[in-house]
C-alpha cells in the first residue's frame, strides 16, 4: 500500500510539472494574451480593443499595456512577464498582431506586410529610484523615475544580420538581441560538404547591409531629480536604450518615468576582465512626470480628499496671503516686502500659449541685491528647501554650459545633448547665489532662458530648442562688496540693463545703523541660536504654516489654478501704467527745460507684465482663478518698493534706452582725448573739468567706470589716480 500511494504521488507530481510547463509554453501564453487584448474591460469598455483599432487606423504601429490591468485580469501571468520580459513580450506582441485579425480589425493578408506592433508597459506602482538597482534585478522589468540628461541620435540597430560565405556562398541568418547587445559571426562555415571539397577558409562570413532587418533605435541618460539625491552625494544616473516606436519620446529635461528590463553589457576599457559588466535599461514604457513627494515621504502631485478640504478651507481664510508671507523664511527678521515677493515667486502667474504660437511666461524672476549679512543667502536656501522643484548654484561654480545646455561627446565619437541646470528645473525654481560673481559671458547665456524660458542649442550640427520653463532667484553683492554711500550709486551695480530688465522684482537690501532695529534684531538672533539647541524641535505658531503644509499647498495651487485678471483689474493696471509713462514724461521735459540730460527711469512693457504675473501669484495663494482689484494694488505695491524704488536709488538703466547713453559716450571720448595712453591723471581734477564743460556728474562717473571695466583706464592710489593703458 505504500509503494502504490509514494507512485501516485510521483505521477501527480510529474503531472503537476507537465501542466506547470504546458502553461509555459508559447502557444498557452499567446491564447491568454489574445484573451487579454480582446475581453479586458474598465467600466464595459474594452480598452485594448478600442486602443489597438484607433493605432492600426493611425498607422501608430503601438499598444501600451497597463501592468495593473494585467495583473488584475492574470496575477501569475503578469509575474511571469515581470521576471521573464524578454521571453514573453515577443509571444506578446505576436498574440497581439492575431487579436488584430481575429477581431477584424485588420485583414490577414495586410497583416504579413505589416509592421511589427510593438507593445509598451506601464505601471502606477511605487517606482524604485536609481541607487536601488542591484544585480538581482538583472533581466527583470523595473520602474525608475528620474530627468533626461542626454539624448543621442537616432540609429539603426539591427535585429537580424544576413550574411553571406565568402568561399561557398551559401547566407546564414544571425539574430541578434535587443537593447546594446551585437552579434558575433562564426568563424567557421557551417555548410555541409561534400567528399573532396575544399572547406572554406576562416572567418569567411560577411555582412550584406541590404539584407538584415533594422529597427530604430536611442540612447538615453537617466539622472536622478536634484531633490532625490542625498545631500553630499552626487547625483547618480543609468543608460537606457529605446527602440522602434519609443525613439524621440523624451528630451534632454524631460522628468519621465521608465519601466525597462535591467540589462547588463561589457564594460568599456577593461578587456582583461570579463566578468565586469555595466548596467543599462531596455526601455519598455516612458511616461511623462512622477510623483514628486516631501522630505516625509509625501506625495506632490496627488491629494488627498481631506487634503483638498484643507486647502480649500485655507484658502478661504481672509488673511491667507498675509499668513502665507509670515511663513516664508521666518527665522529671519523683517524683510516682509522681500518675503511677500519670495511667496509671489513661489506660487508664481499663469503661463499662457497664444494663437500664433507664441508662450507668455508666468514664472517671476527676483533680484536681492545687497549689503553682507542681510539674509539673502537664507532666502535663497529657504526657497530651495520649500519649492516643489528647486536647484540650488551659485555663480562662481557655474558656467554657461552648466546652467543651459552643452554638447559633449562621447567614446564613439558622436556627439549628444546633455541639460544644465535651468533645464533640469525645468517647472520649478533655480537659485543663484553670488550672481554678480558670475563671468559676464555666462550671464548672457541665461538671457534666453528667462525671458522666452527656452534654451538654444547650434553646436557640431545639433540644432534644437530645450525647455526651461523655471523662475529664477538670484542674490548679488555690489561692486565694491558693500554699498558706499560716498560713491556715485549707478558705479556700484555691474550688471547690464539687459539682464536688469528680465527680473520682475529687484530688491536693494541696505545694513543701516539704526539702534531699536538693531537691539531687536540682536535679541531675534540669539532666541534664534537658544531655541535651536534645544532637544525639541521648534512648532510653528498658528498664524504660521510649516514646511511640509507650505511646499505641499504651493504644490496644489500651482496644479489647479490658472487665474486671469478681471475687468476692473485690467482697467487699474491700464490707468497705472499710462499715468507712471506721463510722469515720467514730464520729468524728462522738465530736465531738459534745465539744460540736464533725463534721467528718468523707463517703464515698459516688460515691467506692465511684471505686474500682472505678480497680481496672478496673489490670485493664486487663495485658489482663485480671478484676480482681482485688490490683488493689483497689492502688485503695484510689492514692484514699486522694489523695482521701481532700486532704480531710483542707483539711476538703474532697465533698458538700456537712458537718456544719458549719448552723454556717457561723449564722455568716455572726452576723458580719451585728455589723458594720453601712458599719462596720468588726478581723478578728481578731471570730475572738475568736465563738469567744468557742461558734462554732468552722473554721466562723467559713469564713463570712467565703463573705461576702467574695459581695461582703457587703471586705477591707481586709492582710485585718486586713473592712468591711460591702452587705446
Amino acid at each position: 500500500m505504500d509503494s502504490l500511494d509514494e507512485g501516485n504521488i510521483f505521477y501527480s507530481d510529474q503531472r503537476r510539472d507537465d501542466q506547470r510547463q504546458d502553461d509555459s509554453s508559447p502557444t498557452v501564453l499567446a491564447m491568454h494574451y489574445k484573451e487579454f487584448v480582446r475581453t479586458f474591460r474598465v467600466d464595459e469598455v474594452h480598452v485594448y480593443r478600442q486602443q489597438l483599432r484607433q493605432a492600426i487606423s493611425l498607422r501608430q504601429y503601438v499598444l501600451e499595456v497597463d501592468i495593473d490591468h494585467l495583473m488584475e485580469y492574470n496575477d501569475s501571468l503578469t509575474n511571469e512577464l515581470l521576471q521573464r520580459p524578454s521571453h514573453h513580450l515577443p509571444i506578446f506582441e505576436k498574440a497581439v498582431l492575431e487579436a488584430a485579425v481575429s477581431m477584424a480589425i485588420i485583414d490577414a493578408n495586410e497583416a504579413v506586410d505589416m509592421p511589427d506592433l510593438q507593445v509598451t508597459l506601464t505601471s502606477s506602482k511605487q517606482p524604485i529610484s536609481i541607487r536601488q538597482l542591484l544585480s538581482s534585478q538583472v533581466a527583470r522589468v523595473v520602474m525608475i523615475p528620474g530627468i533626461v540628461i542626454s539624448a543621442s541620435r537616432v540609429k539603426a540597430k539591427a535585429t537580424q544580420i544576413s550574411a553571406r560565405c565568402k568561399g561557398c556562398q551559401s547566407l546564414k541568418q544571425i539574430p541578434v538581441r535587443s537593447g546594446f547587445a551585437g552579434a558575433s559571426l562564426p568563424r567557421k562555415c557551417d555548410q555541409p560538404r561534400q567528399p573532396g571539397e575544399a572547406a572554406c577558409p576562416l572567418d569567411p562570413y560577411q555582412i550584406i547591409p541590404d539584407k538584415c532587418a533594422y529597427v530604430d533605435q536611442q540612447t538615453w541618460r537617466l539622472q536622478e531629480s536634484p531633490e532625490m539625491v542625498p545631500t553630499g552625494e552626487m547625483p547618480r544616473s543609468v543608460m537606457l536604450a529605446a527602440d522602434r516606436h519609443l525613439v524621440d519620446r523624451a528630451v534632454p529635461g524631460s522628468r519621465v518615468t521608465v519601466t525597462g528590463i535591467m540589462s547588463i553589457m561589457n564594460q568599456q576599457g577593461r578587456r582583461g576582465n570579463s566578468s565586469i559588466r555595466t548596467p543599462y535599461l531596455q526601455v519598455l514604457g516612458v511616461k511623462n512626470g512622477f510623483e514628486h513627494k516631501t522630505s516625509a515621504g509625501h506625495s506632490l502631485t496627488s491629494f488627498t480628499q481631506a487634503e483638498e478640504e484643507y486647502f480649500r478651507e485655507l484658502a478661504r481664510e481672509p488673511n491667507v496671503y498675509e499668513r502665507i508671507c509670515k511663513s516664508i523664511a521666518p527665522a529671519i527678521y523683517g524683510s516682509e516686502e522681500v518675503k511677500k515677493a519670495v511667496a509671489c515667486l513661489l506660487f508664481g502667474g499663469s503661463r499662457k500659449e497664444l494663437d500664433d504660437g507664441a508662450r507668455l511666461r508666468g514664472d517671476i524672476n527676483l533680484l536681492l541685491l545687497g549689503d553682507p549679512s542681510v539674509a539673502k543667502s537664507q532666502f535663497l536656501k529657504f526657497v530651495d528647501k520649500v519649492a516643489p522643484i528647486a536647484l540650488y548654484t551659485s555663480g562662481k561654480g557655474s558656467s554657461a554650459a552648466g546652467l543651459t545646455a552643452t554638447v559633449i561627446k562621447d567614446s564613439n565619437r558622436e556627439f549628444y545633448l546633455e541639460g544644465g541646470a535651468m533645464v533640469l528645473a525645468d517647472g520649478g525654481v533655480v537659485c543663484i547665489d553670488e550672481f554678480d560673481k558670475m563671468r559676464e559671458q555666462d550671464r548672457v547665456a541665461i538671457h534666453e532662458a528667462m525671458e522666452q524660458q527656452t534654451i538654444s542649442i547650434a553646436k557640431a550640427g545639433i540644432t534644437t530648442v530645450l525647455n526651461s520653463r523655471t523662475s529664477v532667484f538670484a542674490a548679488a553683492n555690489p561692486v565694491f562688496g558693500r554699498y558706499d554711500d560716498d560713491k556715485n550709486a549707478a558705479e556700484q551695480v555691474d550688471f547690464q540693463a539687459t539682464i536688469l530688465s528680465r527680473f520682475d522684482m529687484i530688491f536693494i537690501l541696505r545694513d543701516l545703523y539704526d539702534v531699536e532695529k538693531d537691539m531687536t534684531l540682536a535679541k531675534h538672533i540669539i532666541d534664534i541660536h537658544v531655541q535651536g539647541g534645544a532637544t525639541t524641535a521648534r512648532e510653528p505658531p498658528e498664524d504660521e504654516l510649516s514646511i511640509d503644509i507650505l511646499k505641499r499647498y504651493i504644490a496644489y495651487a500651482r496644479l489647479k489654478c490658472a487665474p486671469r485678471l478681471n475687468a476692473d483689474a485690467i482697467a487699474t493696471l491700464e490707468n497705472y501704467y499710462v499715468s507712471v509713462r506721463q510722469n515720467l514724461h514730464r520729468s524728462d521735459a522738465e530736465d531738459e527745460e534745465k539744460g540736464r540730460a533725463p534721467r528718468a527711469v523707463p517703464i515698459t512693457v516688460r515691467q506692465l507684465e511684471a505686474i500682472v504675473r505678480i497680481s496672478e501669484s496673489i490670485a493664486r495663494m487663495r485658489l482663485s482663478d480671478v484676480a482681482t482689484e485688490d490683488d493689483v494694488q497689492l502688485a503695484i505695491h510689492l514692484f514699486s518698493v522694489s523695482t521701481l524704488e532700486a532704480a531710483k536709488m542707483n539711476d538703474l538703466d532697465m533698458e538700456g534706452g537712458g537718456g544719458d547713453h549719448e552723454q556717457v559716450r561723449s564722455c568716455e571720448e572726452a576723458i580719451r582725448s585728455r589723458i594720453a595712453i601712458g599719462a596720468r591723471s588726478s581723478k578728481a581734477h578731471l570730475v572738475r573739468d568736465l563738469i567744468s564743460v557742461g558734462y554732468d556728474e552722473r554721466a562723467v562717473l559713469r564713463a570712467m567706470h565703463a573705461l576702467i571695466k574695459q581695461g582703457v583706464l587703471e586705477q591707481m592710489q586709492q582710485g585718486k589716480q586713473l592712468r591711460r593703458a591702452r587705446s
